[in-house]
């Protein structure tokens, strides 16, 4: 089979033994998101990598800044280098706790293999089989996933997916977040000030 062709497939049918880690209450993690907007939202419709379908749901959190803002601005910070500074001002950074602990699947334990597990499962783009990975998990009582994302580099896991109702939960909020040009200039994320219309000189091209 060629070696360009996506080798993570649906999760075996017997998955029993597959690795675990304990989330606990002082794990702090980090998740950027829309300034004013709960931090808290569980994803059921499936625009997300390891989103469930109601009435349960997901929601991503990084474990550290970078992380969090890389997978809030993907593509754009990819491919521009830059965030506009009304983007990073739309946005922000909070330090969250899960109020109780819970065992998630580790994705990224060396007997994840044994499973037929790839990393893949946190960079191909196709959503498919990783919904799929995580609804199998979810179904054996996991609450929740441990990965590496896709717009990042490192070799520790720096994500965690959590399982739980759809929707808003209503879970201990940070009293004090930061700011997403704050966090961007933290972690070194260029914020780019783009320039107005009236900035801009038109030149005409010649005849």
């Amino acid at each position: 089979m060629s070696r360009q062709k996506q080798a993570l497939d649906n999760p075996p049918p017997q998955r029993v033994g597959f690795p675990r880690w304990r989330l606990r209450p002082h794990h702090e993690l980090k998740r950027a998101h829309r300034a004013g907007n709960s931090p808290w939202w569980f994803s059921s419709d499936l625009s997300g990598r390891f989103d469930l379908i109601s009435p349960f749901g997901t929601c991503y959190l990084a474990t550290d800044t970078d992380t969090a803002l890389r997978e809030k601005f993907g593509h754009e910070l990819v491919n521009q280098g830059t965030i506009p500074f009304t983007t990073a001002a739309q946005n922000q950074v909070s330090a969250l706790h899960v109020p109780t602990a819970k065992w998630i699947a580790d994705c990224c334990h060396t007997n994840a293999t044994h499973f037929g597990l790839t990393r893949e499962l946190g960079t191909c783009p196709d959503y498919d089989i990783p919904q799929t990975w995580a609804a199998a998990l979810h179904h054996d009582g996991h609450r929740g996933l441990r990965y590496q994302t896709r717009f990042t580099t490192g070799p520790r896991p720096n994500a965690i997916a959590l399982f739980d109702d759809a929707g808003l939960l209503d879970w201990p909020l940070d009293p004090d977040p930061i700011s997403g040009v704050q966090a961007c200039d933290e972690v070194g994320i260029e914020v780019a000030n783009m320039p107005t219309r009236a900035q801009l000189q038109i030149i005409q091209p010649p005849d």
